[in-house]
């Protein structure tokens, strides 16, 4: 185990801590409100770009003024709203179990984390030999690229981003080192 497998489990150990104390109700409430709010911002873009365009010159700049603007108004209304929600269930008897299902879920959250931050890593530095020797030697490496390949699998075939194969450690394994050379039967 190396600086980068404690990164790994410092990750997952993180995000579950934090949903933990957030509750899953806030959490699942927070990730629909930032998602909303996307979606009401992309929906509103056009009925808004002759209104923001009169006040902004730029087409390019209206544009992102008047998407952003709609975007922080409604994910603030949908904040409001996840928090009152949130709060009430925290402060019901369902408390503890809404914090137990929030560690499962920032679990979960903190080791999909890290699934794409090694899709995202084989696209901008495909090159594996090129990795830190401590990337490469981690024991976590391995599990994290199969969870990899088993996400990009169920993407469609036009959209799937190319995968690097998980590196090899840099020397011997510990089962090379331990396992007695052969003998020849002459």
């Amino acid at each position: 185990m190396n600086w980068v497998d404690a990164a790994f489990i410092g990750v997952v150990v993180i995000s579950a801590a934090v949903a933990y104390f957030r509750g899953l109700v806030r959490e699942v409430l927070s990730l629909g409100a930032w998602i909303g709010a996307a979606g009401v911002a992309f929906l509103a873009r056009e009925p808004l770009r002759p209104h923001v365009s009169a006040w902004i010159e730029p087409p390019v700049l209206a544009d992102a003024v008047g998407t952003g603007a709609v975007f922080l108004v409604v994910l603030v209304i949908l904040k409001i709203i996840t928090n009152m929600i949130a709060d009430r269930v925290q402060d019901s008897m369902l408390g503890g179990i809404d914090r137990v299902l929030g560690l499962v879920f920032g679990a979960v959250r903190g080791a999909f984390v890290l699934v794409l931050a090694y899709i995202l890593a084989g696209m901008f530095a495909p090159e594996t030999s090129t990795w830190p020797t401590a990337v490469k030697d981690s024991r976590g490496l391995p599990i994290v690229a199969d969870a990899a390949r088993r996400l990009v699998e169920k993407v469609p075939e036009a959209y799937r981003p190319r995968l690097v194969e998980a590196p090899g450690p840099g020397g011997p394994t510990v089962d090379d080192l331990l396992r007695p050379p052969a003998r020849s039967r002459n």
